[in-house]
């Protein structure tokens, strides 16, 4: 029902009236990039910290593996504040960077900051699941006939959890896609899809809200429908 209403909003107005196609085109544009910097940035630290979490034993693991996935519980809004507290003008890191001129928060960088921290829990998830299913005689064997660590990594365990880092990439990019919480605090005068959803439905700008909302549902759809092809072939 809320999607035939959606439709039913879009196809009652003569868009030509009413749609500024920049105010679609930068926050999909924008939309777009952060999310595949930040799924880039997850996939490269998703895959060692499932490795790690997987493999390795060491004090307080799992206290680690909680913080780990402490975003995927923590709501957005907190860890936007976080994020500010840390990052900002007066922030734990952001302070000594101010001091050099580098500036973090309301920046294109803090929406892919924000963007990895929340959706980062996703990837490492996901990749963790596929590696806690190769067998474990497969490594032993390994190890027995000599292999070091990372022969053993790059030719057993990599190529046997290509799905769930697959699924990790579509899922975290997902999730960064469609971050609100975390982003409206970070993001300053830059808007993503759902913070320019947000601002033109507060403003009384229906219009472009409704087809921003339907680009957001158009592109969710895709990814959920690879996602599950993915699922199935593994």
């Amino acid at each position: 029902m809320p999607l035939l209403a959606l439709l039913l909003n879009i196809f009652s107005n003569p868009l030509e009236n009413f749609i500024d196609y920049e105010s679609i085109l930068n926050p999909l544009i924008l939309s777009v990039t952060t999310s595949l910097v930040s799924t880039i940035i997850s996939l490269c630290v998703g895959i060692p910290l499932a490795y790690i979490l997987t493999y390795k034993r060491f004090p307080l693991k799992d206290a680690f593996d909680t913080i780990v996935n402490l975003p995927l519980v923590v709501p957005p809004t907190v860890a936007g504040y976080l994020l500010l507290i840390t990052f900002g003008r007066y922030g734990l890191i952001g302070y000594p960077l101010h001091l050099f001129g580098i500036t973090i928060m309301f920046t294109t960088f803090a929406i892919v900051i924000a963007q990895t921290f929340v959706a980062l829990p996703f990837m490492v998830r996901s990749i963790r699941a596929s590696l806690q299913d190769i067998p474990s005689s497969l490594v032993d064997a390994a190890k027995t006939l000599g292999a070091s660590e990372y022969e053993i990594f790059k030719e057993i365990i990599l190529p046997l959890s290509k799905t769930g880092i697959m699924s990790g990439i579509i899922l975290t990019y997902a999730r960064a896609i469609g971050e609100f919480g975390a982003t409206v605090m970070v993001c300053g005068l830059l808007e993503t899809l759902p913070i320019a959803i947000f601002n033109n439905a507060m403003s009384g700008n229906r219009e472009v809200a409704n087809i921003l909302s339907l680009l957001l549902i158009v592109i969710s759809f895709g990814i959920l429908t690879l996602f599950k092809r993915i699922a199935i072939r593994g």
